[in-house]
């Protein structure tokens, strides 16, 4: 049975009514959000939207954090930083304007308030390293004005002059400084942040929800302080934010003409056709995709409307549950060895490898 489209799965045109220049290298681009798409674009903070951009015969599709909190900004706020030889953090830097539309998909993610123990009144205790604080500054703001938990912050810089946000940054120490404790460092003076600074910092703070983003290396000594400190797991959150390389095109094509051979292989050798089960929203949608056709693939060409952004492995919009069968994901940038190993797998990279399938998206 074709479901109709779900417009929380399909791109938007919206207007671009502010364009901010946060830094030398970073700008916030500002929605106009239709009225009529208002509940649609309603986002949790920490959420990302996604955004299309032309690109010489086609498209690129990129995942950018909002920085807006839906508890205290009335607009929808995207930032971006530019990335060296970043096709698309430079073409958004370099020409969108005021007035300018773009196609984008509705608020997504997983890195939330809400997000486990997240949804109670815990305290908090952020890290954001760089351009990491997008996300993080989000989740700061929904923090303070909708609670009365406590909120420590380190954000780490290379130097003063790239620091983003830092005079909203600054209205919040002065306005919530009972609750909200603010440590800057900078590279330049303060030197890199290390496992025995994160481990001072988390010490006596197990009991707090921790939410890391920030360059790989930055997360990395952060996840490990935390580990040291033998904070449980549930009560880190951390955002991956990374750009997808370049698509080699013929690579793709031989790892999926090879998932697809290996797909073909095993149904002949069980004799039955391909099935997948999807649970999406309380209801189960029967499909065969064809040999090597990854489960997101499979449902659009169906009509079953299913979660997904980027398609290139690295957003995690896409996860669902593999709870029948067995799959394989054709890229994995985002998902770590205990998320798979829990059952988890990135719907728009995963072939059916066995003769029925069944995948179950969280609610």
């Amino acid at each position: 049975m074709q479901s109709s489209p779900d417009p929380r799965h399909q791109w938007h045109e919206m207007t671009v009514s502010r364009v901010i220049r946060e830094t030398g290298d970073a700008c916030s681009l500002v929605f106009d959000v239709p009225v009529e798409l208002a509940e649609v674009f309603s986002y949790r903070a920490g959420q990302f939207l996604t955004l299309r951009v032309p690109w010489q015969d086609g498209s690129l599709d990129r995942c950018y954090s909002l920085a807006s909190s839906p508890d205290s900004d009335p607009e929808h706020k995207v930032t971006i930083k530019r990335v060296e030889d970043g096709r698309v953090s430079n073409w958004l830097n370099e020409n969108v304007a005021e007035g300018d539309v773009l196609r984008v998909l509705p608020p997504a993610g997983h890195f939330h308030l809400g997000h486990g123990r997240a949804g109670s009144e815990s305290d908090l205790f952020l890290f954001a390293g760089g351009s990491g604080i997008t996300p993080v500054i989000s989740i700061l703001k929904t923090a303070l004005v909708t609670g009365s938990r406590r909120v420590s912050m380190l954000y780490a810089n290379r130097d003063h002059d790239s620091v983003i946000f830092d005079a909203e940054l600054a209205q919040l120490e002065s306005r919530y400084g009972d609750r909200f404790d603010l440590q800057r460092r900078y590279d330049d003076s303060d030197g890199f942040l290390d496992l025995a600074g994160v481990r001072a910092l988390s010490a006596g703070n197990g009991d707090r929800e921790f939410f890391v983003c920030g360059p790989g290396p930055f997360m990395e000594v952060v996840e490990q302080g935390l580990r040291d400190e033998l904070v449980p797991v549930e009560q880190v959150h951390v955002e991956h934010f990374v750009s997808p390389p370049d698509v080699d095109d013929e690579k793709v094509a031989r790892e999926q003409e090879k998932a697809a051979e290996q797909a073909r292989e095993q149904a002949a050798d069980s004799g039955e056709v391909i099935k997948v089960v999807v649970v999406i929203d309380g209801h189960e949608h029967e499909l065969e995709p064809e040999p090597g056709q990854t489960v997101v693939a499979a449902a659009e060409a169906a009509g079953i409307s299913v979660p997904f952004s980027c398609t290139e492995g690295y957003c995690a919009c896409c996860m669902a549950q593999l709870v029948e069968g067995e799959v394989k994901m054709l890229r994995n940038d985002v998902l770590t060895p205990a998320e798979v190993e829990d059952g988890w797998v990135l719907t728009c990279q995963a072939v059916a490898l066995s003769g029925r399938v069944r995948v179950e998206y969280p609610d």
